[in-house]
């Protein structure tokens, strides 16, 4: 370490050896087919949830002024009413979608890390540089 000069006192640190896998091309396979198994998360079943409940919250103060208001068409009442339940359901839906979308890429990528900690068990990993 004495071939570094510094105006400081610094202390600098030995570079580590790595080690390398020799992995089969069968296993490289596998491994880039269930990468690409995984599916991107995209936020699109949280957006629609959000603006059906959106659409519920509209419901509920549509229901509220609708009920002080003397004189309506029949069909506006029931109309809401059908907005109303719909958009909750539908919100409740796309919630749920949402979150069992998340578990899938969850256990993708749990899948992918444990093939590939199954890989490296296939390799002795003691040094060779002691014999």
């Amino acid at each position: 370490m004495s071939d570094f000069k510094f105006s400081q006192d610094y202390v600098v640190y030995k570079a580590k050896k790595e080690g390398v896998y020799p992995i089969k091309e069968t296993d490289w396979t596998r491994l880039r087919r269930l990468i690409q198994g995984i599916i991107p998360n995209k936020s699109l079943f949280q957006i629609l949830s959000s603006i059906s409940f959106g659409v519920f919250a509209s419901a509920i103060f549509a229901l509220i002024g609708f009920n002080t208001a003397e004189k309506l068409d029949t069909w506006v009442m029931p109309t809401t009413w059908v907005i109303f339940s719909v958009s909750l359901i539908a919100g409740i839906g796309l919630l749920i979608l949402d979150r069992l979308q998340k578990e899938m890429i969850t256990y993708s990528t749990n899948d992918v890390l444990t093939e590939m900690t199954e890989i490296e068990k296939s390799f002795d990993k003691s040094d060779d540089e002691d014999k």
